[in-house]
């Protein structure tokens, strides 16, 4: 048991100090930008569906608004032709 100990002991003589190649850390680092870049180009790119969506709204309650004050003219001329013939809705007096 002992000359296990002693061969486990003996085998780590020798090994020096491990340190990383010198341009890790910058490669490391370059890598963390190109990531915040790609999730800032992400985050850009999702909020073009929502603007458009939003554009898109607006635009079909321009078109209903317009068509709606179109449609009350419409009815005020018809209402008023008719004026003459209909005085009043009560038929049976």
């Amino acid at each position: 048991m002992e000359a296990w100990k002693n061969k486990i002991l003996n085998s780590l003589e020798g090994v020096g100090e491990v340190r990383p190649p010198e341009g890790n850390l910058l490669k490391i680092k370059e890598k963390i930008r190109e990531r915040k870049g790609k999730e800032l180009q992400k985050q850009q790119s999702q909020w073009m569906p929502v603007a458009a969506v939003i554009v898109m709204l607006l635009c079909a309650n321009v078109f209903v608004v317009s068509n709606y004050f179109e449609y009350q003219e419409d009815t005020e001329q018809v209402s008023g032709s008719y004026s003459e013939i209909i005085s009043d809705f009560n038929i049976y007096e």
